[in-house]
């Protein structure tokens, strides 16, 4: 049963994703709203609640021979999303595609997605600078003025080319190295970014050294912020809230496939002073994106 779905699955994406998009999206346009909950209102003068790390949309990988059963390389529902997060009081989610050959389509996905639910989703870009060489000024161009997207992610190393439209267009990038280090080829020349680094510089915490390198490293440039989702090793996380000042730490969770719920928690278990908590669960992610949510 499982090679039969890998093996539709495959061909059904390497199609570019056509009928899946008509599928997905569409009844995601059709369906009512009433069938996501709304987050509770904040409270007056409370900072409201960000989730800076979600994954929204379909796989386009034509061509490329993997394994397309992965969650990450098919569907990333958005209505999950909305739904965990209502039921834990976030406001709203950062949204952005997941694995593309190139990404015009997929953010445009994600432009369409924040229109169907206004007030619920801030969507970012990603993009490739390698399968992309040579566009990337102009899709991000027309992405941050015409689509309304409000920052950059990214997997691979980022180039010259993307990092001088980042800086004038003054957006925010949330950026999920190989290694920790990868970061020191380009940070000095870039102050003026400001860069959120993905899971405290280690998905799942799967290699520790890089969450000490992470906290080295905010420690080092004002600039680099780092995003608490899938810190496994929660000791990690409470080393960089206790050495780092509160306005450098973002919560985020990994949405859909990681469920904000239990992200969320474990900042909420910490009992932090509430200043701290709210700059953590929100005020800082509000103040990178400029105020605009």
């Amino acid at each position: 049963m499982a090679q039969e779905l890998g093996t539709s699955r495959r061909g059904f994406l390497r199609t570019g994703g056509g009928f899946l998009l008509g599928g997905v999206l569409a009844q995601l346009a059709r369906a009512s709203e009433e069938s996501v909950p709304s987050p509770p209102s904040p409270a007056p003068n409370n900072l409201p609640v960000i989730d800076c790390h979600a994954h929204a949309g379909i796989a386009r990988l034509a061509g490329r021979d993997i394994d397309l059963v992965d969650p990450w390389y098919a569907v990333a529902d958005p209505e999950v999303i909305l739904r965990h997060a209502a039921e834990v009081g976030i406001d709203r989610t950062v949204i952005f595609p997941i694995e593309n050959t190139t990404y015009e389509k997929a953010n445009e996905d994600i432009a369409q997605l924040c229109r169907r639910y206004p007030g619920r989703f801030v969507g970012f870009a990603k993009h490739n600078p390698l399968t992309e060489k040579g566009r990337l000024r102009s899709l991000l161009l027309r992405e941050y003025h015409e689509l309304g997207l409000r920052g950059q992610k990214l997997h691979q190393q980022p180039t010259p080319e993307l990092l001088d439209v980042v800086k004038e267009l003054g957006i925010p990038v949330l950026y999920h190295p190989r290694r920790v280090a990868l970061y020191e080829e380009f940070l000095p020349s870039y102050p003026t970014i400001n860069f959120i680094m993905a899971h405290l510089g280690s998905d799942t915490s799967g290699n520790w050294h890089e969450h000490l390198a992470a906290i080295d490293l905010a420690k080092r440039y004002p600039n680099v912020y780092l995003d608490t989702s899938t810190v496994v090793l929660t000791s990690y996380l409470e080393k960089a809230i206790q050495e780092l000042p509160p306005e450098r730490i973002v919560f985020g969770s990994d949405e859909p496939e990681v469920d904000c719920r239990m992200e969320i928690f474990k900042i909420r278990v910490l009992k932090l002073p509430k200043e701290k908590e709210d700059l953590i669960l929100g005020g800082n992610m509000l103040r990178l994106l400029g105020g605009r949510i």
